[in-house]
């Protein structure tokens, strides 16, 4: 979750947030400013549309092994599956496939095997092979991890969403931090990633459950009508007399 740029700003849409987030100090940044722009967004009314107060969740933990209740109608993961080993990311991918809700959708970006970093760092002493693990190293220094998935995989975790966007692009790491902190970063460092959009498809109603098709607009306009007629009595009732 880092400093929960996405998570803020699904909360500030009205959607009700969960996050997880291993690092006390990124969670406790995230937790006080959640509470500041929620505060403006509800004295600004930003949040009657979707009829929720846009609440956040900020869990700690390791979120490899955190379990998503669900459903949940958005999903995002950003980069962040090339910091953990290549089998718990493919983990997390198919955890996040089951707890979509249908229709919902999952925002992922995730770093490839064809990353110019990370091939650099596959010939680098410094950084070790991770036992049991394909394309999973270990700096010997510092202990971070680095993986990275190959297309295919992506798509397999993935199998049975509908692939609404997929496109691989090349961009500059934000991580200040790490530049500052490692030599080898200093000409900052590159992402080759896939940015995917994944859509759980709705569930289809069982053949023998389906509404008699006799006289289907009569039955739809019945249907509307209720509706209709229902919400002008809850008008009448809340108006003044």
């Amino acid at each position: 979750m880092g400093y929960g740029r996405n998570a803020l700003w699904l909360a500030e849409q009205g959607y009700a947030v969960e996050g997880w987030e291993s690092d006390r100090r990124y969670l406790r940044e995230a937790r006080r400013e959640a509470r500041r722009r929620i505060r403006e967004a509800v004295a600004k009314h930003l949040f009657r549309t979707r009829g929720n107060t846009g609440k956040l969740a900020c869990h700690q933990g390791d979120f490899t092994r955190a379990r998503f209740r669900g459903p949940y109608e958005v999903i995002v993961i950003g980069n962040v599956l090339h910091q953990v080993r290549r089998s718990h990311a493919l983990r997390v991918l198919r955890r996040a496939r089951a707890a979509l809700a249908p229709a919902g959708r999952l925002f992922l970006l995730v770093k490839l095997t064809s990353d110019r970093h990370f091939r650099r760092v596959q010939a680098d002493p410094n950084w070790e092979p991770v036992r049991g693990e394909r394309n999973t190293f270990c700096s010997r220094r510092r202990g971070w991890m680095l993986s990275a998935l190959e297309p295919g995989e992506v798509r397999a975790a993935l199998r049975g969403l509908r692939i609404r966007h997929w496109r691989e692009v090349t961009s500059r790491s934000e991580w200040e931090e790490g530049e500052r902190a490692c030599p080898e970063f200093a000409e900052g460092v590159t992402h080759r990633v896939a940015e995917v959009v994944a859509e759980k498809r709705r569930e289809r109603m069982p053949f023998d459950r389906l509404p008699s098709t006799e006289f289907p607009s009569a039955s739809l306009r019945a249907s509307r009508a209720g509706r209709v007629s229902a919400s002008l009595r809850q008008r009448s009732a809340r108006s003044p007399s």
